[in-house]
């Protein structure tokens, strides 16, 4: 039944998740963005400011929900650093009828990579480590009893229904090229255009699909279940088998693409020379760009189970002391439980998960030399409920940028609920930043939690010393970076 499902949207709606939207807002709208920008959109890196981008590494790691939050004033990180818990009654719930409640969680950990950066082409590659979470629809009286458990007595004896809620998990390793170049450069227009493709290492996945749950809780030790429609799979390990060499088993493949574009308008040509005198100004009016990001699936058919309940009923006496130990003892009770059997609910041993894809929008817009304000805005694409839900995203970046310091404030809000105020730095080949600073600061209810972090560098150009003018001339164009 659905104890499970409320176990792993508990692990979705709790504040303290394990894994923690990979946008990065503070870094990856910047012009040397690089690695930590590609995802955004893998145009960035065509003609960038750079000769090449060696990453050594990356981590963003965030959570965002609309129903669990942490009060203000918690004093979280003061009391973590002293090893103290924070209070019980600090983590509280946005217990409203509507709307449904949501979360997402992203885990993104990026390898030493590498962006080449050429006259009319740019190439890169890398490999990251990914976990993705979201759980959608949730309404508020199974949040509540997620939350408190059967003895939160305002809601029991009452009916209650669930209609189209989902939960899914993936877990992979992606292996990425990343290939663009300049698609036209004329007095027009500076077009440039990117793919990249991945190769996905399926390890972990969870999905659990509630077309249908009609139930009533008549006192903290029993369930009554009027209708159940649901179907759920699993690739996980067994029984409990936790250990690492089963966490990062192999249990799927299978691939993705990111696809971007950009326009600029009165680019110029001298900022991104290292050998012209065009630093002080301007690199451009502003730049337009569009993307499809995370556009794929894994199919996992290693160790790999659904189950299907359609109109099912049952009353589950003693629901409260049920321990569900491992997820093969936990299909068997739920099948025995319902179908009077232990593999009644059994239906597949495989099936495919879509990434969490999305459609991308991005302006920039350079209003003096250094300063500039980014618009971004990322739609979820939605192919099945067997997939990822990405949030839904605005952010306004303004930020102060030059080729060896830059600092931003992202004002982003997820879902349409609640704007964040963020803040990133980035010197020489460190960046550290936060899109939720209110996590921090802890003066407001806190719904979210986010932190990245990269270490990368860089490498600009460099003119000679030549005298002679051929020799000059010679160093010059030698030195050229992309587009010029």
């Amino acid at each position: 039944m659905i104890k499970r499902f409320l176990i792993v949207s508990l692990f979705c709606l709790g504040f303290f998740s394990s894994s923690f939207s990979q946008e990065m807002w503070g870094a990856a709208p910047s012009n040397y963005a690089g690695q930590m920008g590609l995802e955004l959109n893998p145009a960035s890196i065509v003609a960038a400011p750079y000769k090449w981008e060696a990453h050594l590494f990356s981590m963003d790691a965030s959570l965002t929900n609309n129903y669990m939050y942490l009060s203000a004033n918690s004093k979280l990180f003061k009391k973590s650093f002293k090893g103290e818990s924070i209070e019980q009654d600090r983590l509280t719930d946005r217990y409203t009828k509507s709307p449904d409640k949501y979360a997402y969680s992203s885990t993104f950990i990026k390898y030493p990579g590498f962006i080449w950066v050429d006259k009319k082409f740019s190439i890169a590659f890398h490999v990251a480590t990914r976990i993705e979470l979201s759980a959608v629809r949730v309404p508020y009286h199974l949040a509540k009893f997620i939350k408190e458990g059967f003895i939160y007595t305002p809601q029991q004896q009452q009916d209650f229904t669930t209609n189209n809620a989902n939960v899914a998990l993936i877990n992979w390793h992606e292996a990425a090229i990343t290939l663009g170049g300049i698609l036209q450069d004329s007095k027009e227009a500076f077009i440039t255009g990117a793919i990249t493709l991945k190769y996905n290492y399926g390890m972990n996945a969870y999905y659990a699909n509630i077309n249908s749950f009609d139930y009533n809780v008549p006192n903290d030790s029993v369930l009554i279940v009027h209708n159940l429609s649901m179907d759920m799979g699993h690739a996980t390990p067994i029984n409990g088998d936790g250990g690492l060499a089963s966490t990062l088993k192999q249990r799927g493949h299978g691939f993705s693409t990111d696809i971007g574009v950009q326009y600029y308008k009165n680019r110029n040509a001298n900022f991104y020379n290292p050998c012209a005198k065009g630093k002080d100004e301007k690199p451009y009016d502003y730049k337009l760009g569009a993307s499809i990001i995370d556009l794929g699936y894994i199919r996992y058919n290693h160790e790999a189970k659904t189950f299907k309940f359609t109109n099912e009923n049952t009353v589950w006496t003693g629901f409260d002391t049920v321990k569900f130990d491992g997820v093969g003892y936990t299909d068997s009770l739920l099948s025995n439980q319902f179908f009077g059997n232990y593999r009644g609910s059994r239906d597949k041993f495989a099936f495919t998960l879509f990434t969490p894809a999305a459609i991308s929008v991005q302006a920039d817009f350079c209003f003096q030399p250094r300063f500039f304000t980014s618009i971004n805005i990322i739609q979820r694409i939605g192919f099945s409920n067997r997939e990822v839900k990405r949030s839904n995203e605005i952010a306004i970046v303004p930020r102060y940028e030059t080729k060896r310091f830059e600092v931003s404030l992202p004002i982003s809000v997820y879902d349409y609920f609640r704007p964040r105020l963020g803040l990133a730095f980035r010197y020489g080949a460190f960046t550290l930043g936060t899109d939720m600073l209110g996590t921090f600061l802890g003066v407001t209810n806190t719904f979210d939690a986010d932190i990245f972090f990269g270490i990368s560098v860089k490498h600009f150009g460099k003119c000679g010393n030549n005298n002679s003018s051929r020799g000059k001339k010679a160093k010059i164009e030698k030195c050229n970076t992309p587009g010029n």
